[in-house]
């Protein structure tokens, strides 16, 4: 059964991808050679790409090797035709089920998403993707607000904050094995 906040994510960001500029910035895509240099991954059999939106990141990680990807999200209507073809979970990334909604993957990549959650449920998301993850979880956030919440109406990025309150807060829940601050977003690598 859907709840009144998901409701609202669900319709906020299927607006948000109708506007053509927000549909052609695709951080998921970047990430994958910062992703591959901090897990330093030989292990190439599965990946969740949690919160994929368009999918370009998914094929950005079926290009660079990996065996099964598979792509969760609030809604598939943002997915690429090429993405469509990946196996894909509709859900929210603070289900109670995650697990047994998307299964466990050896890495859960991320890239964009925390942010776009609202605060209160950040840290149940990275408790939830650690569930999920063999090894390790990667996270890309920004620590900058959102230029694009204003053609929806509302801000996207929920919670922006610096880079010490994220590895603080991710450290309390998990382990942080790498953190990278890049000024404008940072980069996690987090294991149970």
């Amino acid at each position: 059964m859907d709840s009144p906040l998901l409701d609202t994510e669900r319709q906020t960001y299927r607006d948000a991808w109708a506007i053509p500029a927000y549909a052609q910035h695709s951080p998921g895509e970047r990430c994958v050679p910062l992703f591959l240099d901090m897990t330093q991954t030989t292990m190439r059999s599965s990946v969740l790409d949690a919160g994929c939106g368009a999918g370009k990141g998914a094929l950005a990680l079926q290009a660079a090797g990996f065996a099964r990807v598979t792509l969760c999200d609030l809604t598939r209507e943002a997915l690429t035709t090429e993405a469509q073809a990946l196996p894909f979970v509709e859900v929210t990334l603070w289900d109670a089920h995650l697990v047994r909604t998307v299964g466990f993957h050896d890495w859960v990549y991320c890239a964009d998403v925390l942010e776009h959650i609202p605060t209160a449920l950040t840290m149940l998301v990275v408790a939830r993707l650690l569930e999920v993850a063999r090894r390790g979880v990667f996270l890309s956030v920004s620590l900058q607000p959102d230029v694009m919440g204003y053609w929806v109406g509302k801000p996207l990025h929920q919670t922006v904050q610096p880079f010490v309150w994220w590895r603080d807060h991710l450290n309390a829940i998990g382990s942080v094995v790498e953190g990278r601050d890049l000024m404008n977003s940072a980069a996690f690598l987090v294991k149970p």
